[in-house]
């Protein structure tokens, strides 16, 4: 190269090197190079772009609160504190309904400018959730107690129709009672408690016995406010002749048809209540003839008078069922059925 063109090359140097100072120094006045970015250290960007980057919501604002404490004069606190202040009351109005959003709002900013009132609020919503719980097992318990009192209640309409259609069906009869239907047998002879046998009286002929079998009921009715324990006793008691074959069948027990209206109303029947003692009888009546009308007959002509202490007589197809209401107070009310057997 010739002196000229190596003085001329050197001149564009220095001009090239005149100028990307100027430039730099512009960039420098203009703020250019004094943006954060420029300025931060590795920590203090890598803390800040978390801030930015982070997948959720909660994610951005646990990584700004972490930012403010451990970069207090990083280069980047106004912008984050900016979007912290401005975005932890919306976040928090947004949780502080709910147990679980006060649990994610503290674990997301356990430092946060609510802690307190989130605190403070999520111990009552766990209080009122306990005190909700107590309630609701109170309740349910209570539910269960009074549907097992509704069923104990309801078994003693239900074992009086019971043992009605099993001793109005005329294949119990004619045979020994061991030869009945299942439906028949297994109640009375298998089933606890078992019955007991005796002779019966003379007049019922030669090697007559009774066989008696007693269930007790426990059932609850309101008696002055308060809850009063009822029993009702059902005896049920077949009459066999010397083959063991049924004559007459009873079913009876202290005042039941009393008992009756008791577990139908839930309430107490005084000795002296009048009325309810007659809404016990007509709930007899009712349930034995429907019986009747099951296993027999539902013609009115089965009908018969009935003469105190009688209130129900039913007699058609062969079959006879009487209903005897106890005149004294606990005196036993009775059910007498006789049934001719089936014609073989």
């Amino acid at each position: 190269m010739s002196g000229r063109g190596a003085v001329a090359s050197r001149r564009r140097l220095a001009t090239s090197a005149r100028i990307f100072s100027c430039a730099a120094l512009v960039a420098v006045l203009s703020g250019c190079a004094s943006t954060p970015a420029l300025l931060a250290g590795y920590d203090d960007y890598a803390a800040y772009r978390a801030t930015r980057v982070s997948r959720t919501l909660e994610g951005r604002l646990a990584a700004a609160s972490a930012y403010l404490e451990r970069h207090p004069r990083g280069a980047f606190v106004d912008e984050v504190r900016a979007y912290l202040t401005r975005a932890e009351p919306i976040y928090y109005a947004a949780k502080r309904r709910t147990a679980a959003g006060l649990t994610a709002y503290l674990a997301t900013l356990p430092r946060g400018a609510f802690r307190d009132e989130a605190t403070h609020r999520l111990g009552e919503l766990v209080r009122e959730r306990n005190t909700g719980d107590v309630l609701s097992r109170a309740a349910q318990q209570t539910e269960a107690q009074l549907a097992t009192q509704r069923a104990e209640r309801a078994r003693i309409g239900e074992e009086v129709t019971a043992w009605l259609r099993r001793f109005l069906d005329r294949r119990a009869w004619g045979r020994p009672l061991a030869e009945a239907p299942a439906e028949v047998i297994v109640p009375f002879s298998l089933a606890l408690p078992p019955p007991r046998c005796a002779p019966a009286d003379e007049r019922a002929g030669p090697g007559a016995a009774v066989c008696a079998k007693r269930i007790p009921l426990w059932f609850v009715v309101t008696a002055e406010g308060e809850s009063a324990p009822r029993q009702a006793e059902i005896e049920v008691a077949v009459l066999e002749d010397a083959a063991g074959r049924p004559i007459e069948v009873t079913i009876r027990g202290p005042a039941l048809f009393t008992r009756l209206e008791e577990a139908r109303s839930a309430r107490e029947v005084a000795p002296d209540d009048a009325m309810g003692r007659i809404g016990g009888i007509a709930l007899a009546v009712e349930l034995a003839r429907s019986a009747f009308a099951a296993r027999v007959s539902s013609d009115p002509s089965c009908g018969r008078q009935a003469v105190a202490p009688v209130v129900l007589h039913l007699e058609c197809g062969g079959a006879r069922l009487v209903a005897r209401a106890g005149i004294e107070a606990g005196e036993d009310d009775v059910v007498t059925l006789t049934v001719a057997p089936p014609a073989r």
